[in-house]
C-alpha cells in the first residue's frame, strides 16, 4: 500500500507499507493489516496503525472454521503521518492512487465515505432496482442467488421509484 500526503508549497510525503525494512519487530507474522483512520482526522494529526497475525506453534491446535490453525492478531506499531502543523497544510491523501481524504473550504473531507455514498447512491441502487431484469438475465431463482438480502429490496425499489417520477430540476 502506498500512502501519499499532498501539501500546500509543493511538499509531498511517500509512505510505502510493502516494504518493511525489518522483520524483527513482528515475529512469526503471516499477514499485516494496516489501519489508516479517517474517522480520527480532527486537524490534529492522522496516523497509520499496523498489527499483525502472528503464527506461532502454541497456536498450531487451535482449529478456526475451516478447520485451520488460527494465527492470532497483534498490536503493531503506530505511524504519524501527520502532524498538528502539517494538518494546516494538507491538500489531500492518497491510498493506492485513489483520493481518500481531501481538503474543501479549508475543512477535511473523507472522500472515501463520499464515494461510498456515491457509488450506492448512483449504481448500486439503481442496479438492485432492476432485479426483475437481473433474475431474467441470470436464471437466478431468489435475489438472495444474486448476493441482495431482500430486506433490503423493498427500500430500494421503492426510492429509485420515487426518484424517477420526479420532475426535473434543471
Amino acid at each position: 500500500m502506498i500512502i501519499k500526503a499532498y501539501y500546500s508549497g509543493g511538499r509531498i510525503d511517500v509512505f510505502d507499507t510493502d516494504r518493511m525494512t525489518d522483520g524483527v519487530p513482528q515475529p512469526g507474522n503471516l499477514l499485516t493489516n494496516y489501519t489508516l483512520d479517517l474517522s480520527d482526522v480532527n486537524g490534529e494529526s492522522l496516523w497509520l496503525c499496523s498489527y499483525y497475525y502472528e503464527a506461532a506453534p502454541a497456536y498450531k491446535d487451535e482449529k478456526g472454521p475451516k478447520d485451520l490453525p488460527v494465527a492470532r492478531r497483534r498490536d503493531g506499531w503506530s505511524f504519524l503521518l501527520a502532524d498538528a502543523e502539517d494538518m494546516q497544510r494538507l491538500n489531500r491523501v492518497t491510498l493506492d492512487g485513489e483520493t481518500v481524504l481531501a481538503q474543501m473550504a479549508g475543512e477535511l473531507v473523507d472522500v472515501s465515505a463520499l464515494s461510498w455514498a456515491s457509488e450506492v447512491a448512483d449504481v448500486l441502487a439503481p442496479q438492485v432496482a432492476q432485479f426483475h431484469h437481473l433474475l431474467e438475465s441470470t436464471g437466478a431463482e431468489r435475489v438472495e442467488d444474486l448476493g441482495i438480502p431482500a430486506t433490503i429490496l423493498q427500500g430500494i425499489a421503492s426510492s429509485c421509484e420515487r426518484e424517477e417520477s420526479r420532475e426535473p430540476r434543471f
